[in-house]
């Protein structure tokens, strides 16, 4: 009778050994929410203004709120092409961050490629991070006002702000979403951004991202 007892005491310590080291091994996960909008419209007939803010909402735990606004302007090359550039402004907390950009665009067809390359002054850093990202995205209408999209973006370190900080990949970013064109000017677009900032030597840190974009056309 008294087998049965020690042989469940042996597999639950055998269970909770097991279970304890995949717990600490699990993927940090946090749930943010982005209010976004964007302004664009056109300064001549192939050069085009791009203005976007957002406030984000975050985990104290895994960053402070975050508070952005960029300019980008684009011009026509052909009908599909896009070159341009920009500035941004980013408040993250008590640190400011500055960021010019340059990058290139060729949208067709619901297909939309860029590549952009960022400068990114930090209050405090060693020196300019440099870094480029690589989005893919695709729009497929599905009435006269509601599209669906889907983007994913790479994010690589060239340079880091810090001396004998790594390069390599900072994070990679999913998102899908419906547009509904409220009128000829103005569209709603709620979205999920999935989120994935490799550590090292630690798991990869997961975010859930519900977004809210405002589209304004003039």
């Amino acid at each position: 009778m008294t087998r049965m007892p020690m042989r469940f005491a042996m597999l639950l310590a055998a269970t909770c050994a097991a279970w304890q080291p995949s717990k600490a091994r699990a993927n940090p996960e946090d749930t943010q929410f982005w209010l976004v909008g964007f302004v664009r419209g056109n300064l001549d007939e192939d050069v085009f203004l791009t203005i976007d803010t957002s406030y984000r909402w975050r985990d104290p735990v895994f960053g402070a709120d975050q508070q952005t606004l960029r300019v980008t302007v684009e011009k026509g090359i052909d009908d599909d092409l896009r070159l341009g550039g920009g500035v941004s402004f980013f408040q993250t907390g008590s640190v400011s961050e500055f960021r010019p950009h340059q990058q290139f665009r060729y949208a067709r067809a619901g297909l939309d490629l860029r590549t952009r390359f960022e400068q990114r002054w930090f209050d405090g850093a060693d020196q300019v991070e440099l870094r480029i990202r690589q989005r893919v995205q695709y729009t497929q209408p599905i009435t006269d006002r509601i599209d669906i999209l889907g983007s994913a973006e790479w994010f690589g370190i060239i340079q880091p702000r810090r001396g004998n900080g790594r390069g390599g990949t900072e994070q990679v970013r999913a998102i899908i979403g419906v547009a509904y064109e409220i009128n000829d000017t103005l569209a709603i677009a709620p979205s999920y951004m999935l989120q994935l900032t490799p550590r090292e030597g630690a798991p990869d840190a997961i975010s859930h991202v519900p977004q809210l974009t405002l589209n304004y056309r003039f």
